[in-house]
Order: structure tokens, then sequence, then C-alpha cells
């Protein structure tokens, strides 16, 4: 065998390996529907099954070849009701709202803590309370870093006299993000906010555009009222964009959220949280 032989028959059996992370929609037979970015593949579940719709998980691509592996980050097993029904109740848990069942016997009140079964996704009860950690020594204090993903809780886009789901900032109309209280529930309220992005999946750009805040809980019945309106470049309006600090500092007051729109005339659209439940994210990082 010669050198050039030798080589090429190592890098043949060498493997490659990647992560990206996707959004989960719902489990197709044995297989994971996901979305990566605008675009949605159906792939293989391992190692943990089913994700919970719409948790941030990882993808693992090994000889090109991609699986979901896991939830993107550890999760908690505790959360807090934020919203009840039946047969679902809405928990936060660090940051994040989910919509699961919840175990006969228990009756979901606003603002019980609860434990959660991931391997089930199924809510166990209310408990009495939570030990909190303590850090050894007695020198001083100190902050500890953070960073949470609060997924919208509505999104719309107003033109005239009506509302549908795609956000949308052209010369007839405004787009806008709702988050109801879930950002002061996500960040805390000792939270010192260092930077704040938002997921905007985008479907079409052109012409000018600006982002900015809202103080709007939910989507209004008449027009919404955007101030603080920033340019966004060509090229910045896809994936997660960085908002000013401002934008975060304001909105973790609650009942405030993002809004689009096109000064100066342009034509932008992004899909709504009817179809991507990440539309509008908030990543939040600082220190609590």
């Amino acid at each position: 065998m010669t050198d050039a032989e030798d080589v090429a028959r190592r890098a043949a059996q060498l493997t490659t390996a990647r992560t990206e992370t996707g959004v989960f929609v719902k489990m197709d037979g044995r297989m994971a529907v996901v979305n990566i970015g605008l675009s949605t593949v159906t792939i293989p579940c391992v190692g943990f099954y089913p994700p919970v719709v719409g948790m941030a998980v990882r993808i693992d691509w090994v000889n090109g070849s991609p699986a979901v592996s896991g939830p993107v980050k550890p999760l908690s097993p505790l959360g807090k009701i934020t919203a009840t029904g039946n047969p679902r109740a809405t928990v936060l848990v660090d940051g994040e709202s989910y919509s699961l069942f919840y175990r006969s016997g228990y009756t979901p009140a606003i603002n019980d803590q609860v434990e959660i079964n991931w391997a089930t996704g199924i809510i166990q009860g209310k408990v009495t309370g939570v030990d909190t950690p303590t850090t050894p020594g007695g020198g001083g204090g100190g902050s500890t870093p953070f960073e949470v993903v609060i997924r919208a809780a509505n999104s719309g886009r107003y033109q005239t006299s009506w509302w549908s789901n795609d956000p949308r900032a052209s010369n007839n109309n405004n787009g806008i993000w709702v988050y109801e209280n879930r950002v002061p529930e996500g960040v805390g309220t000792t939270a010192n906010i260092a930077a704040i992005d938002v997921y905007l999946p985008l479907l079409q750009e052109l012409g000018n555009c600006s982002v900015g805040v809202h103080a709007h809980p939910t989507i209004p019945a008449g027009a919404p009222a955007i101030s603080s309106l920033t340019p966004l470049a060509k090229g910045s309006r896809s994936g997660w964009v960085r908002l000013p600090l401002s934008f975060g500092v304001y909105v973790a007051a609650g009942g405030r959220g993002i809004g689009v729109s096109a000064p100066g005339g342009g034509d932008n659209i992004w899909r709504g949280t009817a179809l991507d439940s990440y539309s509008g994210a908030l990543r939040i990082s600082g220190t609590r």
C-alpha cells in the first residue's frame, strides 16, 4: 500500500461531529420533527424521549447523520404554575413556559411551586418548599450570572383595523411580540441585565426596518404604540438579533414587549408564534 493510499484509508475512517440547536415541534412515529432555523426536518430522537413541544433541543451530527440527543441545557425539576387548565397547566421553568399534563388528584393553582418529571413530561404536584443552597465560608457577597430564554406569549401584525399572527414591518403594517408578565417572572426582581437578544424567524426582507418597544402585555384591540425605534440593517433581521440594553431594562418591568416598524418604507415579514414557538423569544443574560 502506498503512502497516499494509507492516508486516504485513514481519512475515510475519521469521524466528523458537530452540534447545533433546534426547537422540537412534535413526534412523527419514532422520529422527531424539529425546526432548525427556517427549516423543518424529521430526524431520529435518542437519549431523551420524547421532548416537550417547544423545547430547545440539542442536535448532534455524526458523519452527516443528525439525531436529537436531549435538551440544550439541564432542566430544573421545579417550576411555578402560571396558568391553569384541564388536562394541562402552564408551568414556568427557568424563564421558559411549558404546557404539561399533571397527575390525577392534583388541582393546579396559580403560583404553585411544583415538581416536574421530565422523563414523562408530567407535573407531579405541589411541593411544600425547597432548600436554598448556601455558599460555604463567610466572606463577602457576590452575584450569580444567569441566562434565560423567554418565549413570547403571542405575536401579530396590525393593518388598519385587523390583526394576524405573522409580525410585519411595512408601509401599512406594524408588528409586535407580547410577553404578558413572563419577563420579570423569568429574570427575577433583583436581576442586573447585561444583554438582550430577540429571535426573529425572517420570511421576507425589503427596504427599511426598525425595532422598538411597546407597553402592551397582550395583543391590543387597536394599533400598537411602538417607541424607541432603532434601525435594523439589512442582513441583521434574522435569527438572534442583539437589542439595545435599555430594551432589556424596559421589558423586565413586565407587561411590555418588542415591536417592529418600517419608517421610510419597507416590507419585512417574520414567522409568528402560531408556526414557530421561538418567534420573538428573548434571550436575556446578566447577574442576580
